[in-house]
């Protein structure tokens, strides 16, 4: 990782007043006025093929988008991901797609990934939980269910997908080419797909709960404020109710 990637990093956790690690981040940000402490806009969208996306509106006020279709540890990681965007990058409008957040091998996006998996699972902590893992062998064949269980526990830690956090495990301890196989042999040993066996609304999207669900604090904010400047007399009624709807606050 250089040099740059790690000063964004620390810019960061000073930023957001992140001490270790942040979890998870959408808890994190509920609890400030990010929008005008951090000159940041966020929604959660089913934005399609794509992860996430950012981009700039007036005062170079950065628009980060989160496809919420996507499992929460996926959001997690994108949100971050889109933050290494704006701090690296910023300036420039990207749309991510999950390829992006893999193993692109594009050099903007393989910063972003470096900078989000340094945020959220900071280096330090990796290499306590790898050197755990090596005292309780669970990298040991026979051991499969155990390591499947300490995933699962590291995923809920620091917000993560399964993929991940077992990809950076095993790279840890130079099994990175073993993935598919080990994978498949922790759903052997614990009797079942990962979201099926352990929780359910973490590891598969489900629409009925708010975090697999539209974002609705910018739309309330914007509705806010269009119903100020109509008070204060500065627009009609009319052309606020218009504002609203092409917004996307109100329906049709």
């Amino acid at each position: 990782m250089t040099k740059n990637i790690l000063e964004a990093v620390n810019i960061v956790r000073e930023f957001f007043g992140i001490e270790d690690y942040p979890g998870d981040f959408f808890s994190r940000l509920e609890k400030v006025d990010y929008t005008k402490e951090y000159r940041l806009l966020l929604f959660k969208e089913d934005i399609d093929k794509l992860s996430g996306f950012i981009g700039y509106g007036v005062d170079d006020l950065a628009v980060i988008c989160i496809n919420y279709k996507r499992t929460y540890g996926h959001q997690n990681f994108t949100l971050a991901h889109e933050l290494g965007h704006l701090f690296l990058h910023k300036g420039v409008s990207i749309s991510d797609d999950d390829h992006a957040l893999g193993y692109s091998g594009d050099k903007v996006e393989k910063e972003a990934n470096e900078f989000a998996s340094e945020l959220l699972y900071p280096e330090e902590f990796l290499v306590k939980d790898h050197f755990f893992a090596i005292q309780q062998d669970l990298y040991l064949e026979s051991n499969r269910k155990e390591l499947g269980e300490y995933i699962d526990k590291l995923c809920r830690r620091y917000c993560l997908s399964y993929e991940m956090v077992l990809r950076k495990l095993l790279y840890k301890n130079r099994q990175a080419k073993q993935y598919r196989k080990i994978r498949k042999e922790i759903v052997k040993a614990i009797g079942g797909k990962v979201s099926e066996v352990f929780e359910k609304d973490f590891y598969s999207v489900n629409e009925e709960l708010p975090q697999y669900q539209r974002f609705m604090k910018p739309y309330l904010e914007l509705e806010e404020k269009v119903d100020r400047l109509v008070a204060k007399g500065k627009i009609g009624k009319a052309t606020g109710e218009s504002i609203k709807l092409r917004s996307g606050v109100k329906n049709s």
